[in-house]
């Protein structure tokens, strides 16, 4: 490490202090992060006495509608987008990492997290629909950035939001996956192989569906995501299937681990929370506003139906596919006999697969899985990417270059695994985060509004309740519910 200014950028000394500073910076970044997160969560989760855990059967409803207006998405498709997302490279690579980093404890607080952060994701997708518009192409935006313009009359605060979520999807998140999967699949564990393979077959499908917009993109996702997760599962399933003796020793691994510390990655019980409760944030996205960007678009009755939608999401997430992952590796034997494999990321995984009968298939089977992830990921990023750049300049050109640009970008990131660019993106995460947070503290009350408004018509009898503006005490900035289109 380069003895010279912390934030000097002059040569690789330069370049890692500042990568250093980001590091450190992030970390406190997200404490905060986590406080505005968690505390809000919880908070609601209290006040709607767990309506996220009371309403399974109605999230599922809501979930897989699939109404249409015009040119505008349906719940179903927005969903699949955003569990594109969700369900990445981190629910295989990432729960291994989180095990390895915090204990078999850290899954434990995924769960928890999982459980208040579905609650979050309720109200900011509820809000974002409260504030969405509707363009000259008949599709819906919503999002922060719109609740921060129309909400709080803020359009600086809002073309901030925006940008630093385009920078973070577009030049971060197009290409962070696509260097995950393309490091983990070219050592030894898979194959080896020229390493601009990967990258470019992902960036020339990435830009196929792309180019047709968002559309498109709706189409790839309800087409391939539902396959993919129901694949995942499968997979899963047989993998634990040869190894039904350790799932049991797997749950009391995670149980056991939750409130004490493991010999074999030391630190405080401080270090299993804070793993548990990062790792929930990456893989769900709950709280950040990320998926409200796609929230948004979707056409419904009511604000909440989408809130409903995207709350079912972060449960099935982490409770489905990223305990699945846990089980997988835990029931490999005890945590001292995982450590001691030397083993981390998705080559874990992978190790663990080709134990079973299925041998080297299993390896096989997790590198394809990694590889669509990372697909299904880029095009959901580029969902969002586009949302922020509309709301920054709907322009059809501006809209263009962006296709173009965002898979050169994510092929770029891709073969480099600039962890410079992580980093960056670490922290604008942080700060997006808390700045979501704190525009839904300010809208609360609408919010809470707009939901009363919904358990009101059901308990009327309402099956499909619809929302009209005029029952909210303050109607500024909702424009489309109070036009009645």
């Amino acid at each position: 490490m380069s003895v010279g200014p912390p934030f000097s950028r002059s040569g690789p000394g330069g370049i890692m202090d500042f990568e250093t500073f980001l590091t450190v910076l992030c970390e406190y970044i997200w404490y905060i992060a986590f406080v505005f997160l968690v505390g809000f969560g919880l908070w609601y989760t209290l006040r709607f006495r767990g309506l996220q855990l009371r309403s399974l059967r109605t999230m599922v409803d809501r979930t897989f509608s699939r109404n249409r207006d015009g040119e505008a998405l349906s719940s179903f498709e927005t969903f699949c987008i955003s569990m594109g997302s969700r369900i990445g490279v981190g629910n295989i690579a990432g729960i291994a990492v989180a095990i390895m980093a915090g204990g078999p404890g850290a899954v434990f607080w995924m769960w928890v997290f999982a459980i208040i952060g579905s609650m979050t994701a309720f109200m900011e997708s509820t809000m974002a629909q409260l504030f969405k518009e509707r363009k000259s192409d008949g599709t819906f935006f919503g999002s922060p950035a719109y609740c921060a313009e129309k909400g709080l009359g803020s359009r600086k605060l809002g073309v901030l939001l925006a940008s630093l979520t385009l920078i973070m999807f577009t030049v971060g998140f197009a290409g962070v996956d696509v260097a995950c999967v393309t490091s983990a699949i070219m050592g030894e564990v898979s194959f080896e192989g020229d390493s601009l393979i990967i990258p470019l077959i992902l960036s020339v499908l990435t830009f196929v569906v792309i180019i047709g917009g968002m559309g498109m993109v709706a189409k790839a996702s309800s087409a391939i995501v539902p396959l993919m997760a129901f694949g995942w599962i499968v997979t899963a399933v047989v993998l634990l299937s040869f190894n039904l003796d350790g799932i049991a020793g797997a749950f009391g691994m995670i149980f056991e681990y939750a409130f004490t510390v493991p010999a074999a990655i030391g630190g405080g019980i401080g270090t299993v929370v804070l793993t548990g409760l990062r790792r929930g944030v990456f893989s769900n996205e709950a709280g950040l506003g990320t998926v409200s960007n796609v929230s948004g678009s979707a056409t419904v009755k009511h604000p909440v139906d989408q809130g409903f939608v995207q709350s079912f999401g972060v449960l099935l997430d982490t409770l489905l596919f990223c305990t699945l992952t846990a089980l997988v590796i835990l029931s490999y034997g005890t945590f001292d006999q995982i450590v001691g494999l030397g083993l981390d990321d998705v080559q874990l995984v992978q190790y663990v697969a080709e134990q079973t009968p299925v041998g080297a298939v299993g390896s096989l089977l997790i590198t394809v899985f990694m590889i669509v992830f990372a697909y299904t990921g880029s095009i959901s990023a580029y969902a969002v990417s586009e949302s922020c750049l509309r709301y920054v300049r709907d322009d059809r050109h501006l809209v263009r270059m962006l296709q173009l640009v965002f898979p050169v970008c994510m092929f770029t990131v891709g073969i480099g695994g600039v962890s410079l660019v992580f980093a960056l993106c670490d922290v604008i995460m942080a700060v997006v985060a808390v700045v979501n947070i704190y525009i839904m503290i300010r809208l609360r009350g609408r919010i809470v509004e707009t939901y009363a408004d919904w358990r009101r018509q059901r308990s009327e009898g309402i099956r499909e309740p619809e929302f009209d503006a005029s029952v909210l005490t303050d109607c500024t900035g909702v424009s489309f519910w109070r036009r009645g289109d």
